[in-house]
């Protein structure tokens, strides 16, 4: 087993930040998985949404005297984007590790991710492979398309997100220079990635190694039953994009994204899956 990775000093190198508006039956397998890291040297910021406000001492009930975690509450109206906002405007870290209430970061994903962006100090959103789990946390065969470089990240942005927004970690300083999430978006992470991406200084790049545990499950805002709701907002972020750049790209965008096109994409895919088995 490898050392826990731990500093001395009064300031932590990450803030983990994590919004919550509900309590999901995964929540503590969540919460447990950070705060079981291999590095030891972060903060554990959860936003609570103030309709949801009995999980806080929930989850103080489970972990008593965890100076590691700190409880804030966010109003119900700013929706995710504010309380991610909320957390990062909270927190002391030099770097912002995301985290869901749903899912699963493994023991080294921290120690794994700081070591890469001490090392490459020109990378500003890092991310790594993933394995998608079932309600049940089963491994599902169905995979989450990897691309590894700064220059695949951008060419793939118009069509979908390659990155998975949970498991990442960001330098803050990167999030201050695009303004942090943008209200109003329900695609609060692939709008910000969109600006950001604006700039070539701020490079992607996602870790060839499998950190993080990727939850799909009934109860997610980005489950396949919401594909039609989700693609309003992201069509929006996309066709302003496109007024601003004049690129046809992030029309084709649009229409890959397309939720007849999407269920056309969908049912080959799991056809071809069935075909293998």
């Amino acid at each position: 087993m490898k050392k826990a990775v731990q500093s001395n000093n009064e300031v932590p190198r990450v803030s983990v930040v994590m919004g919550i508006a509900r309590a999901d039956p995964y929540l503590q397998a969540a919460i447990d998985s950070i705060l079981n890291q291999s590095f030891r040297d972060f903060e554990f910021l959860i936003v609570v949404d103030e309709g949801a406000c009995h999980i806080k001492d929930q989850i103080l009930d489970l972990y008593p005297g965890d100076e590691r975690l700190r409880i804030l509450q966010a109003p119900s109206l700013g929706g995710l984007a504010y309380a991610l906002n909320m957390g990062i405007g909270s927190a002391r870290g030099e770097y912002i590790a995301r985290m869901d209430g749903d899912d699963i970061s493994r023991p080294d994903r921290l120690m794994e991710q700081v070591r890469y962006m001490d090392e490459h100090k020109d990378v500003a959103v890092l991310g790594c492979r993933v394995q998608l789990i079932d309600s049940n946390s089963e491994r599902m065969r169905q995979k989450f398309p990897y691309c590894k470089s700064d220059k695949e990240i951008r060419r793939l942005l118009p069509f979908r997100c390659p990155m998975v927004h949970p498991a990442l970690m960001f330098r803050k300083s990167s999030l201050y220079r695009v303004h942090g999430y943008m209200y109003g978006h329900s695609a609060e992470d692939y709008e910000m990635f969109i600006r950001m991406a604006r700039n070539p200084e701020l490079k992607f790049y996602n870790l060839d190694k499998v950190l993080f545990d990727y939850r799909r499950h009934e109860l997610q805002g980005t489950g396949l039953h919401r594909v039609r709701d989700n693609y309003a907002d992201r069509a929006g972020v996309l066709f302003t994009e496109f007024l601003r750049t004049c690129s046809l790209k992030y029309i084709g965008g649009m229409l890959a994204m397309h939720p007849l096109i999407y269920t056309i994409r969908v049912f080959f895919r799991k056809s071809l899956e069935r075909i293998k088995c």
